[in-house]
């Protein structure tokens, strides 16, 4: 099952409404010849905020999806049977990516409007959600539709330049996928923040100088970084200690600012002008950004521990972290056949992470035993296969007291033992103390 938020498909009206509506009171007045502007001004500023309210409180929605062999069934658009399907497109002015939109023979619409940062509308895991369920769609109608290949050719569908269903839904997944909707805009912010630094310099030039662009860049992230740590080693002093148990006795839990790294336009002249950006403003306001928990893996791989789709309905102050990684094992993405892998290297490694919540710090054994469906299977990796790793985290700023994080060790210890794992080569690490 599939669940998050979207902005509801008739949200688009009340955005109508915040730009017609003042123009229509300011009609009423000048035709019923009111002369006040104070009062005209209120009634405009007061229909606005109406119009305003209507867009942000009606315009949310929630849904819940489960796919099978044949169809999906939505909560808030009802079944859909694949054969029902006739279009499916994206990206479009109206739709940012991954929002989709499903046309039925009927002539009926399903549309979830989503974005991928996060909107009053949905978050940035409800986005993640949606993208995996779209993924998920597209696997399963490109199996039906070859089950079903002669009986849908002879169908409506005869012209063979016209893309079937399923290859839009698989264009629209694999758009979303490689995230290409982020390159104008990112491009755009990149050369914004360049410009901004550095445009005294550059401006005036016809050609201008991309490596010294880049050098420059990488000049000033370094700089940036080294400023950054000297602000989180004070700001360190205010988050409290934070624990780690882990069978990597080489790795390391560290606490870092969330900090956006990426370079949507793959340009290297932008390659830290996000990074720029953010860690200036982490240095002159470190108490506004997320403070994370990260592991650097024995094998040097950093990962932040953060929460999954299992914990969109979690609501609990007390909190830990978890997570499962084997570099060994290779996963094969849903929709790809174990058959149609060349190079398993290409494949995603096994990495999976969780939040446990813990609603009474008196009852753990329920939230270690369930974090994940077939918990018990997932910690016998440990005994069946050497390189896999688990790393458990806790921290102060989360609920989790030393004593806290220990009995919860004791649990999962507890929970080891009974699938015969060894855990004698798990460690126990506190930091900041």
């Amino acid at each position: 099952m599939y669940a998050f938020r979207f902005q509801h498909p008739k949200a688009m009206r009340y955005l109508w409404l915040v730009v017609l509506a003042p123009v229509l009171v300011m009609f009423l007045f000048i035709w019923l010849a009111w002369s006040s502007a104070s009062i005209m001004i209120i009634a405009v500023l007061l229909t606005v905020a109406i119009c305003f309210y209507f867009l942000f409180t009606r315009g949310k929605a929630a849904d819940e999806i489960t796919l099978d062999r044949n169809s999906f069934t939505s909560a808030f658009f009802g079944r859909v049977e694949f054969d029902e399907i006739k279009s499916v497109s994206g990206r479009s002015l109206s739709m940012e990516p991954p929002s989709m939109r499903i046309t039925l023979h009927s002539g009926r619409k399903l549309t979830w409007r989503i974005t991928i940062k996060g909107s009053i509308y949905n978050s940035v895991a409800d986005a993640e959600t949606f993208m995996r369920f779209t993924s998920d769609l597209s696997a399963r109608m490109d199996a039906w539709t070859a089950k079903h290949n002669n009986q849908y050719q002879q169908g409506s569908h005869t012209d063979e330049d016209v893309p079937t269903p399923a290859e839009q839904l698989r264009k629209v997944a694999t758009g979303n996928s490689k995230a290409v909707w982020a390159i104008p805009i990112g491009l755009a912010f990149a050369v914004i923040g360049l410009f901004k630094t550095c445009g005294k310099e550059w401006f005036g030039k016809r050609e201008p100088d991309f490596a010294k662009m880049a050098e420059q860049s990488e000049l000033r992230y370094e700089d940036n970084i080294e400023a950054a740590k000297a602000v989180m080693q004070e700001y360190l002093k205010t988050q409290g200690a934070y624990f780690l148990y882990t069978n990597d006795t080489a790795a390391r839990a560290e606490l870092l600012p969330d900090i956006d790294d990426s370079n949507p336009t793959g340009i290297r002249a932008f390659q830290h002008t996000a990074a720029n950006s953010e860690l200036q403003a982490f240095i002159e306001h470190p108490d506004s950004f997320e403070i994370r928990t990260v592991i650097v893996a024995g094998d040097e791989t950093i990962s932040p521990m953060r929460e999954s789709i299992l914990n969109l309905n979690d609501s609990a102050a007390i909190k830990l972290f978890i997570r499962f990684y084997d570099p060994q094992q290779r996963v094969v993405p849903a929709g790809m056949r174990r058959n149609e892998v060349t190079d398993s290297s290409v494949l995603p490694v096994f990495d999976v992470f969780t939040a446990i919540p813990l609603y009474d710090s008196l009852n753990i054994r329920g939230p270690v035993s369930e974090t994940f469906p077939g918990m018990n299977m997932m910690l016998a990796q440990v005994r069946h296969r050497p390189s896999f790793r688990i790393y458990l985290t806790g921290r102060e700023k989360d609920g989790i007291s030393e004593s806290l994080f220990r009995k919860v060790v004791t649990e999962l210890n507890r929970q080891l033992h009974a699938v015969k794992a060894d855990t004698s080569g798990f460690v126990i690490r506190a930091y900041n103390r």
